[in-house]
């Protein structure tokens, strides 16, 4: 499959395969306007866009294995150079995420600041008190590399993560053994079929038709295709939630601030969108029940 006769995708999109040769379960999914719209929101530089679009890759084809009836957020935290990278979708398929770094690093060091942080996924499902939490270490590892081996060692599932960032752009898929499938040969097929998966070239997840460009790299499978899914960023904040925050700095706080300033300004981290409150609108906060 030559590159130079690919089609960019334009979807932002989500959809699940089977390769039932193999009893392996993926993922494939594509990042267009909605990847477009949150770099839009702040002044990234490359290699944080990189980083970032590869959280939101990550939580989005994550989200696929489970049964989410709420919200998944995967979240990197360093004491290094890259502060904070979040990535959260919900069973509606919005997304959302933020990158913070220290903006007196060098590029090599933004390249270098994944090494020794950690990836904290979270998942909030509707109807359940508590969220389920896992952490995974990167060690040096990729943000795929590092998934991968949180799967192998605590579910015993062979996965695999393949990403692909490019400018405003981003695709990428999931493949993991199915599970409660006893397979002697397993090992060697996960195997034969990870050499396969590498000779990908990235380029090519950008392909915009899923079901040409299983065939053409899974050329002896029977590949049951299903329906895909449309994605879109929605950040999700609102002018009852800032108000929730001037809440919680007290009105003492909030008068100290109004003695030199003429409103109070909260601004969304995430779309960036600032809510201002001048003196009456602080009044009526806390005049109001919550």
């Amino acid at each position: 499959m030559s590159s130079k006769k690919l089609k960019m995708s334009l979807s932002d999109s989500v959809q699940k395969f089977i390769l039932e040769n193999n009893n392996v379960r993926g993922v494939i999914v594509h990042l267009t306007q909605s990847f477009r719209t949150i770099l839009e929101k702040h002044a990234y530089p490359p290699i944080m866009q990189r980083y970032l679009g590869e959280m939101l890759l990550a939580a989005t084809l994550l989200a696929e294995t489970v049964k989410l009836s709420g919200r998944m957020t995967i979240q990197f935290q360093s004491d290094g150079a890259i502060k904070m990278l979040v990535a959260q979708i919900n069973d509606e398929g919005q997304l959302r995420g933020l990158a913070q770094w220290d903006a007196n690093v060098s590029e090599v060091e933004l390249k270098n600041g994944l090494g020794e942080g950690m990836l904290v996924m979270t998942v909030f499902q509707k109807h359940h008190e508590k969220p389920m939490q896992s952490m995974v270490p990167l060690e040096n590892k990729t943000i795929a590399e590092a998934l991968a081996f949180y799967f192998l060692q605590s579910e015993q599932l062979p996965t695999h993560f393949s990403f692909a960032v490019k400018d405003d752009m981003a695709s990428g898929f999931l493949l993991q053994v199915m599970p409660e499938h006893d397979d002697p040969d397993r090992k060697t097929r996960w195997t034969a079929l990870i050499d396969q998966v590498n000779k990908i070239d990235a380029r090519e997840l950008f392909y915009d038709n899923n079901a040409s460009f299983l065939q053409y790299y899974f050329l002896d499978e029977n590949i049951r295709l299903f329906d895909s899914r449309d994605l879109a960023f929605h950040c999700g904040c609102s002018l009852s939630k800032m108000e929730n925050a001037i809440r919680v700095i007290g009105r003492i706080e909030a008068n100290l601030i109004l003695k030199e300033k003429a409103e109070i300004v909260v601004t969304c981290e995430y779309c960036n969108h600032h809510y201002a409150f001048d003196r009456e609108a602080i009044e009526k906060i806390f005049e109001t029940p919550p």
